[in-house]
């Protein structure tokens, strides 16, 4: 069955160069709660863009592949606010159970809380 075009994730909705993580690594805010650490910062594009960082702790192949399908798919169906737009970059917070509405949850507190100030 081929994709909808709706649910597609393209490149330009993505941080794809290591240049970009470092820059919202180094400089950007750090919002946490039980499920997801997500790193933020201001990108001056008219869309918000995601980058996943899984570290070896979190799991084996499959476990990892299963948090970026999880969270991809949660950033995706949520309705960003149009300004402004920010550069995320998520991982999963130690000990933490991949589970969809939980994903989806803590993703949307923590863009609220992000976008409170």
């Amino acid at each position: 069955m081929p994709v909808q075009p709706a649910e597609k994730f393209p490149k330009s909705k993505r941080v794809v160069r290591q240049r970009d993580f470092d820059r919202v690594f180094q400089s950007g805010r750090v919002i946490a709660d039980g499920f997801l650490v997500i790193h933020s910062k201001p990108n001056g594009l008219a869309h918000w863009r995601l980058g996943l960082s899984m570290s070896r702790k979190v799991g084996n192949a499959v476990v990892r592949n299963r948090w970026k399908r999880l969270i991809r798919e949660a950033f995706r169906r949520q309705n960003n606010p149009p300004q402004p737009c920010f550069d995320l970059v998520i991982r999963p917070r130690k000990g933490a159970l991949a589970d969809h509405q939980a994903i989806c949850k803590s993703l949307a507190d923590c863009k609220r809380r992000l976008l409170r100030g």
